[in-house]
């Protein structure tokens, strides 16, 4: 068994049973619970059990046991370069939240008009500082260990297998935006994805993904508890994302568009503090990544479990696309 299918079997049973949880929430004793009790619960099943204990057991017993090698293999290691590392983890940090900040607003007002409507808890409501720092945990230092664990660590060393670094990137971060079962967030997910995944191969570390992981989604708790307390942070942030005038939507264009650009040269940078690649070819025409395939080209076998991962959790995404439509 190759590589790449060892890391995409232990995926996608982390894949199913986040699928098994998610169906389980739509269910009667679910809904009898507060939004609150909902969002805690099932971000701990889903953070550490599904994209945390589940894939890496499953891995350990496709791997039998090596656990230094497992970890190796996904960059739990020291960075290649640790001032690059740092100033590429600094500087996604930066620029990945505002570029998540103007592109969630400009997807909000897109499905506000095509009739979508939330199909899943609005979320916390914060009493106190109390629920802050609990959110704060659950929302940011959870997936910044455990869904870069699955994705960054586990599905991008495995898609490198019989791969190159263009599919390996491209590949690891549809899959990441088809994870979260959101369709207003599957888009700058995927993007978000994309700009992980070059900066951990770049680097040869994961710690820089964790890090712009971490910040992105620390900086949307602040704002949806600046937002409910009404501070002059949240009264902007949320005077920008519901208006829908020609002023709001003119500035949240130019933030995408200057974060869009810092990020670009950003992956410009790690590229030339990296190693050259073996055979250069480019990443949405702008970066340079490595299209050589040591070990040969992946079958129909290999990518078995990645494919049928990939339709399932399609198909799920439209239905609550649909579903958000119709309700």
């Amino acid at each position: 068994m190759t590589l790449r299918s060892r890391h995409t079997i232990a995926y996608a049973a982390a894949m199913l049973a986040l699928m098994i949880l998610q169906i389980c929430f739509y269910t009667a004793p679910f809904q009898r619970l507060s939004d609150y009790d909902v969002t805690i619960t099932y971000t701990l099943i889903s953070q550490i059990f599904c994209m945390g204990i589940l894939p890496f057991s499953v891995l350990l017993l496709l791997n039998k046991g090596r656990v230094a090698d497992s970890l190796r293999t996904m960059r739990y290691t020291s960075p290649r370069n640790g001032k690059v590392c740092l100033l590429v983890s600094l500087g996604m940090i930066l620029l990945i939240t505002p570029f998540t900040m103007a592109f969630n607003a400009l997807t909000n007002l897109f499905f506000q008009i095509v009739g979508y409507k939330r199909s899943h808890p609005v979320g916390t409501i914060y009493g106190g500082a109390g629920d802050f720092v609990i959110a704060l945990v659950i929302t940011a230092v959870l997936p910044a260990i455990f869904e870069e664990f699955s994705h960054r660590g586990l599905l991008l060393s495995g898609l490198e297998n019989r791969g190159s670094e263009k599919s390996a990137i491209i590949l690891s971060a549809v899959m990441f935006g088809l994870m979260h079962m959101n369709p207003p967030q599957m888009v700058y997910a995927t993007f978000g994805g994309l700009v992980f995944a070059y900066a951990v191969l770049k680097c040869n570390s994961i710690i820089p993904a964790m890090c712009a992981h971490f910040g992105n989604n620390a900086v949307s708790v602040i704002l949806d508890y600046s937002t409910q307390k009404e501070t002059p942070l949240g009264v902007w942030y949320d005077n920008l994302t519901s208006s829908g005038s020609i002023l709001s939507v003119g500035l949240t264009f130019v933030v995408l568009g200057l974060s869009l650009y810092g990020m670009v040269l950003l992956m410009q940078y790690a590229e030339k503090k990296a190693p050259r690649p073996v055979t250069e070819g480019k990443l949405l025409g702008i970066v340079i990544v490595d299209t050589y395939l040591p070990d040969g080209r992946a079958t129909l076998k290999d990518n078995a479990f990645l494919y049928a991962t990939m339709i399932a959790e399609s198909v799920g995404l439209l239905v609550l696309f649909f579903w958000g439509i119709a309700k």
